[in-house]
């Protein structure tokens, strides 16, 4: 059977082919997920960069007094920025589904193949049913992985650390902070900002009325 397989038509070679690329790809995400879930089970310890960004990125709109109206928009999107072996979390799902139709869709046309070239019942129905078979062995994997699933326990895990922890731990801090602190913490920002704007000068020309503009705005936002 093993020995008919490799020296049979390309057909089953794009059955084989496929149902390993289903298998690592599902192997990959399973591990990544899993990894996934716990760091956000615990973001507030976590040394992952990527939740460490999200808190990062979130203090700094809060210090720069920028309302997060929608977080779960906020959130959804740096996800899509994940990547999985340099590749985003998208690619690897639509991977693993794509396989199980490619195992389906080449053991249905071995078998149309193999028929009309006149081929035994018996090798016809081998091809046919090695691509069910690997099709049907790819849709339980997927079905088991739950991609879906995990991904929103992820999101909903990322979303409540945000609402609840970090925001009543920002408010917090700002309740007790001096209004001097958050004075010379606007003065820093303002100053930040500047030098940001300086440095894109040299990058592409800003006319005398656009700086004065970006000027007079920083100073009415942070007076």
């Amino acid at each position: 059977m093993f020995e008919y397989i490799i020296e049979s038509s390309v057909f089953m070679k794009a059955i084989m082919t496929c149902c390993v690329l289903g298998v690592i790809s599902w192997f990959i995400l399973e591990i990544s997920y899993a990894g996934m879930i716990r760091a956000t089970s615990q973001i507030g310890k976590t040394k992952k960069k990527w939740l460490v960004s999200l808190r990062k990125k979130y203090e700094d709109y809060h210090e720069m007094n920028v309302k997060v109206n929608n977080v779960a928009t906020f959130v959804d999107r740096l996800f899509r920025k994940k990547r999985i072996c340099g590749l985003p979390c998208a690619f690897w799902v639509t991977l693993e589904r794509l396989t199980v139709a490619g195992c389906a869709i080449a053991g249905a046309a071995g078998a149309l193949a193999a028929s009309q070239q006149g081929q035994t019942l018996t090798e016809v129905m081998i091809t046919y049913l090695t691509g069910i078979t690997a099709a049907g062995g790819l849709l339980f994997l997927n079905i088991f992985l739950r991609a879906d699933e995990k991904k929103q326990y992820v999101i909903t895990n990322m979303n409540d650390y945000l609402e609840n922890v970090l925001e009543n731990t920002i408010s917090g801090r700002e309740a007790v902070e001096e209004p001097a602190e958050r004075k010379e913490r606007s003065r820093r920002l303002l100053r930040y900002a500047q030098q940001n704007g300086r440095k894109r000068k040299t990058d592409r020309p800003v006319s005398l009325e656009e700086e004065k503009l970006l000027e007079d705005v920083l100073q009415e936002f942070f007076a």
